[in-house]
């Protein structure tokens, strides 16, 4: 028997309608492919089912998950507004975007993902890069609360850490062969060595940088499984120092502390023309380096 997590379409009481939905990367160009999703009417129902027997099934679930996050409208951060990222730039900036101007479709890259430490700016500066550049929305925490139908202090809580980062992983390998999207990931998804290998492979990762005491008050309010401890600040210090290393190993590093969001976005978009731009340059020279092993800052 299937487990209930992959197969839901077994489910009693479930209502699945058909949904048209333009799915990228799935093979081909993936430039308007049309596939059809299934959208699941009723809310999900409780998973009973043991982890360890739900492993097998994570590549077809999260397949299933993946593509109705992209048939659907994309859910804007909470506390973010739901309008098309505009602001205003001149000069060279000019380029930035297919959303400025009148008739602009170039953009510097298909797709980027952002890393960095929780609390840094990720879902929302994601999300609004993503409406500057026309590109998809992923955001790799809420795809796998939609796998599992579990928030991830429940995942963390029942499951226990290492089910959840195996469906991190999971989501990281199918994510990393998406076409036309801007990835937000976990904070802790860039620290694994098989995630960092294979997102950096695909395409640059932009690392967001704050200081520790803009952590705390951006998510001391939220359940954060590393938040309780007695001493969250210092936590969040300790876990900060451990990860540094790891992170400068991103290939963009922008920081966030008392920014606008549209200004850290610009700033990302001219980097990442920046990369792009060397990128090209260094693959036509006789002896190209590899681009994805230079950080810059």
């Amino acid at each position: 028997m299937r487990d209930r997590l992959c197969d839901r379409r077994r489910h009693s009481g479930k209502i699945w309608r058909r949904y048209p939905g333009r799915v990228a990367g799935t093979g081909g160009s993936g430039a308007g492919l049309r596939a059809v999703v299934l959208v699941e009417s009723a809310q999900a129902a409780p998973q009973t089912s043991h982890p360890e027997s739900a492993l097998e099934c994570l590549p077809e679930c999260v397949e299933d998950a993946l593509q109705v996050l992209l048939a659907a409208p994309p859910e804007p951060p909470e506390g973010t507004s739901d309008r098309a990222f505009v602001t205003s730039l001149t000069g060279e900036s000019s380029r930035l975007s297919p959303m400025w101007g009148t008739g602009l479709i170039e953009r510097p890259v298909d797709w980027v993902a952002l890393a960095g430490f929780m609390g840094t700016g990720k879902s929302r500066v994601g999300w609004e890069l993503s409406r500057a550049l026309a590109l998809h929305f992923v955001d790799t925490d809420k795809l796998i609360t939609r796998v599992v139908g579990k928030s991830i202090p429940e995942v963390f809580e029942q499951e226990g850490e290492g089910y959840f980062r195996a469906c991190e992983a999971e989501v990281v390998s199918r994510v990393s062969r998406l076409e036309h999207a801007v990835i937000s990931l976990g904070g802790g998804t860039f620290i694994h060595e098989a995630n960092r290998a294979a997102l950096l492979e695909r395409g640059p990762v932009v690392v967001l940088w704050a200081t520790p005491e803009t952590v705390y008050q951006r998510t001391k309010h939220s359940d954060r499984p590393l938040l309780r401890a007695e001493d969250p600040l210092g936590r969040i210090r300790s876990l900060m120092d451990e990860r540094e290393g790891v992170y400068r190993q991103g290939t963009i590093h922008v920081h966030s502390d008392g920014r606008p969001s549209e200004e850290i976005v610009e700033e990302i978009i001219e980097r990442l023309w920046n990369w792009s731009d060397a990128a090209h340059a260094w693959a036509e020279s006789p002896e190209p380096e590899a681009v994805g092993d230079r950080a810059t800052d």
